[in-house]
């Protein structure tokens, strides 16, 4: 390996969408050409032969950092793809930078269970949790309500008790008589039978 090799991969690892295939010992050879060069140094101190030595050591350094940031701006992407739900993998990626992805993956999917999933995904409050029970059997029902099974997603509207329900397909509902007759008119919704009997009354 040498400096010119190493900014090859730079320039590739630019024009390239995602991880440019390296091999799994890259950063090691890295450090032993870095260790090599800074030996090099150590024997010619104090000579013109050492200041090209520093410069080439600067260049490396340089470059290295630039391949390292490109390469990992990829990762922290693909990982948070992976958290996310899609089946991303880091193809081409160092032992070093896989276990970093893992790690990576790994932090993601905690902070959004921690900080993502309670806002997009709320805890029913008790009153809301009413509004899409799943009531055992044995509940009696007064018969101003019917139980419904819900056959399309149903946008927000104020039942005939004051109260809002905004209802999914394949939910349990009990209802208001006068709300079940509009949706079970139109179709959306049909009434619940237990043991050939319409769940209504009490």
């Amino acid at each position: 390996m040498n400096l010119d090799d190493l900014r090859l991969i730079q320039v590739k690892e630019r024009r390239s969408e995602g991880l440019q295939e390296l091999e799994r010992d890259f950063y090691g050879q890295v450090r032993t050409y870095i260790q090599a060069l800074e030996a090099d140094k150590h024997k010619v101190e104090a000579t013109p032969q050492a200041m090209k030595i520093d410069d080439e050591l600067r260049s490396v350094h340089s470059v290295i950092e630039g391949v390292f940031n490109r390469r990992i701006g990829k990762i922290v992407k693909m990982a948070s793809s992976r958290a996310g739900g899609l089946q991303e993998s880091p193809k081409g990626a160092t032992q070093e930078e896989l276990d970093l992805f893992e790690q990576l993956t790994d932090l993601i999917s905690r902070s959004r269970a921690i900080i993502i999933d309670p806002a997009i995904k709320p805890k029913l409050s008790k009153s809301e949790s009413s509004l899409t029970p799943q009531p055992p059997t044995n509940v009696k029902i007064r018969k101003e309500y019917r139980m419904l099974r819900v056959l399309e997603n149903i946008p927000m509207f104020v039942g005939a008790n004051g109260r809002n329900y905004q209802l999914s397909k394949e939910d349990l509902i009990v209802l208001p008589k006068v709300n079940s007759k509009v949706l079970c008119d139109h179709h959306v919704a049909i009434p619940v039978k237990m043991e050939g009997k319409e769940y209504e009354d009490a």
